[in-house]
Formats: C-alpha cells, sequence, structure tokens
C-alpha cells in the first residue's frame, strides 16, 4: 500500500542507531579487538569471554542504561575479572585504548540518509526517537548533519509500548497517521505496533542480537522495506 494515497502530512518517527547511521558494527570491532587482546593476556577461551561480557554487559544497562561510555565500562569489568593479577595493568591500558577509538568513532549517515529525509522533510512531519544515552545521542545527531530535518527529538530509556504511547499524547500525534522506522524488530517495530502506529521495518545486516525478535508481518500496518530510500515512494 502506498502511504502518499493518503493525503495531508504524515508524522514519521525515526530510529537513529543503524538506521541513520552505523552503530553496532563499532561495537563489534570493539569486542574482537578486546576479545582477541583478553585471550592473549589471561589465556581464556572466546566463547568464556564473550559469555562474561555479555553477563555485564546486561548488568550495566540495567544500572548505566545503553551506550558507549557504559559498554567501556562493562569491557574494563570483565578485564579486571578475567586477567591474572600480573597482567592487569596491560590489559586495563589495553582496554582504554579500544573503548577510546569505539567512544570517538564517527557516526556518518548511510547512503542515502541526508537526500530522503530532506524529501520526506517537505511534506511530513519528521521525529527522532531513539534510545541510548541522551548526551551521546544528541551529540551523533548534531556531527551527522541531520539535526535540521526534525522537529521532534526523544531519547528515552527504553522503546517499549509505554514509551510509544507517552511519545503519541506530548507530540501530540494522531496514531493512524503515524508510523515508527527502524531497523530493531525489538524497539522500533513490535512495540510501535503495539502502541498503535504503523512500522516500517530496514533491515540492517548488524543489528545487535539483542533487538531480533519474531515480527508480526501479517499486521495491516507493517511495511517491510530493503533500503532506506525507498521510503520516498511510500510516502
Amino acid at each position: 500500500m502506498d502511504e502518499r494515497g493518503r493525503g495531508g502530512a504524515m508524522n514519521l518517527i525515526f530510529d537513529a542507531d543503524d538506521t541513520l547511521w552505523e552503530s553496532n558494527i563499532h561495537f563489534l570491532e570493539a569486542e574482537a579487538d578486546f576479545i582477541a587482546a583478553l585471550e592473549r593476556a589471561a589465556a581464556r577461551e572466546r566463547g568464556h569471554i564473550r559469555e562474561t561480557l555479555r553477563r555485564h554487559e546486561l548488568k550495566i544497562i540495567a544500572s548505566h542504561g545503553y551506550g558507549r561510555r557504559a559498554y567501556v565500562v562493562a569491557l574494563h569489568r570483565v578485564a579486571q575479572e578475567l586477567t591474572p593479577a600480573e597482567r592487569h595493568a596491560e590489559m586495563r591500558a589495553r582496554t582504554e585504548t579500544i573503548g577510546a577509538r569505539l567512544i570517538e568513532r564517527h557516526c556518518a549517515p548511510l547512503p542515502g540518509v541526508t537526500e530522503t529525509l530532506a524529501d520526506l522533510a517537505r511534506r511530513h512531519r519528521l521525529i527522532l526517537f531513539t534510545k541510548g544515552s541522551p548526551t551521546e545521542q544528541l551529540g551523533k545527531l548534531e556531527r551527522s548533519g541531520l539535526k535540521g530535518f526534525f522537529s521532534r527529538v526523544g531519547v528515552p530509556r527504553e522503546k517499549d509500548p509505554a514509551a510509544y504511547r507517552l511519545l503519541i499524547a506530548q507530540a501530540e500525534l494522531d496514531p493512524a497517521r503515524t508510523f515508527m522506522i527502524g531497523n530493531s524488530p525489538r524497539s522500533d517495530i513490535n512495540p510501535a505496533l503495539r502502541a498503535g502506529l504503523g512500522a516500517v521495518f530496514i533491515p540492517y545486516p548488524h543489528t545487535w542480537e539483542l533487538e531480533h525478535e519474531p515480527l508480526d508481518e501479517t499486521h495491516e500496518r507493517f511495511r517491510t522495506l530493503t533500503a532506506f530510500p525507498e521510503l520516498t515512494r511510500l510516502f
């Protein structure tokens, strides 16, 4: 169904990480470097290191929320737990280098994003709604050059149905004329549909494993696109 046939402006809500710019690939690269360094420093098996990292990562998310700086804290805790005492200083320094590189990585818009947002903004109201650290996400948005396309920016701790319903109320959105657009089934698509919005799924090859969930592809307001620029044909 072509949503342009509805007539009038729509409310288009966008995820940021791995929808507008690459993000998770930077975490995967940092994780690979960290695991390789810890294998050398602690003679631990790769699988054990990864399991320990996931355990600490989930604890950090619960206490600190999402974000690059929070992830680096998890790396340091894993290094402290698994590294022999005589190599703590060496592994701490290596982890600091890996963490600094992750934090400093630039998030350039994915191909076609800037042009597509410019086109959509001429006809529709665009909103950014992305979870994570507000400081980190707003900084990435500022550096991306995309800030001017959005009339509203929200960075909730989690993107669940309650968060979407709050956004609907605060931004005075008509759910029937509103779509969420993103790459994550868990945070972008499923909770938006449960909150009464439409949702457009744009798969990304490096979506974080914890963001995967089954999709209700039979839902009447669910759409799948293969590339971001296809939004201009849909809306």
